[in-house]
């Protein structure tokens, strides 16, 4: 009789296993297409607002410390789908960055092929900045880019527990990068697949947090974005980056934070003749 029960559940688990496997992926795509829509809402509405970041590096070996003020932002123009965001470095411990405010303005008045492409020429620039040369990683906005519609089917996603820490809806989402070539690259152009969670409200997609992994399993790259709700944006926005790059005789480690959120404008004169 034992035997018989034992193979009857056996047997019932087969049947019923399924079933839950569809109603789980019904449940993470019903999820990740409302998220896929927030991040929509979320480029409109975050498109040419500048924040003020200020960012502070230590490294280990050798002690180091650095601090960066910089205006992170979106640069998406109207009627193109592309956006980039970087960060224009103002001050380095201090000292101020000359040129800063005809950097910005240049941009903004440039088409929109070249501006893009420009953005990427300041990011470039800004990242020189850094102790050590981690390129353009520490990016808040790394992961809301993967969780576009254009990205998702690169990526497996997993739903996880709620975090009713940061809310009593909030989601934890696992994410895997599994398409090559990858959207990160090492050196070499050497593909490098990513991974991480993000924390998503079910009700509204909203994306709540999100942490970025990237090499190995036991010492991970690992870049930490908080946000927060902006009543005058009506989207979160971030208020906190934390980034640590392991190299194996040392460390980096940077902890940044955002505020002053504000439209960028460009007002222009015309001389009439």
């Amino acid at each position: 009789m034992l035997l018989r029960m034992v193979m009857v559940a056996v047997f019932g688990s087969a049947v019923i296993a399924p079933a839950l496997a569809i109603a789980q992926d019904n449940k993470t795509e019903a999820l990740m297409t409302k998220t896929a829509a927030y991040v929509a809402r979320f480029v409109d509405q975050f498109s040419n607002v500048v924040a003020e970041e200020t960012l502070v590096q230590e490294t280990t070996v050798p002690r180091r410390k650095r601090t960066l003020r910089s205006d992170f932002l979106l640069v998406r123009y109207p009627g193109d789908a592309q956006w980039q965001s970087f960060r224009d470095v103002a001050e380095v411990d201090g000292k101020p960055v000359r040129d800063k405010e005809e950097r910005l303005t240049k941009l903004f008045l440039e088409p929109a092929a070249s501006a893009v492409r420009r953005a990427r020429e300041l990011q470039e620039a800004g990242s020189r900045y850094n102790l050590l040369d981690i390129g353009t990683l520490n990016n808040p906005l790394m992961v809301v880019a993967f969780l576009q519609d254009g990205y998702r089917e690169r990526f497996r996603f997993n739903l996880a527990g709620l975090d009713k820490k940061l809310g009593p809806t909030v989601r934890q989402v696992q994410f895997q990068e599994f398409k090559v070539p990858s959207l990160i690259k090492g050196n070499g152009n050497q593909d490098i697949l990513s991974r991480g969670l993000a924390w998503i409200e079910e009700d509204t997609g909203r994306v709540v947090k999100t942490e970025l992994r990237i090499g190995g399993r036991t010492s991970p790259i690992s870049i930490i974005t908080e946000y927060k709700f902006d009543e005058d944006l009506g989207i979160n926005v971030p208020i906190a980056m934390r980034d640590w790059y392991p190299d194996g005789t040392g460390e980096i480690r940077g902890v940044a934070t955002y505020g002053r959120f504000r439209r960028f404008q460009v007002k222009t004169e015309e001389a009439l003749k």
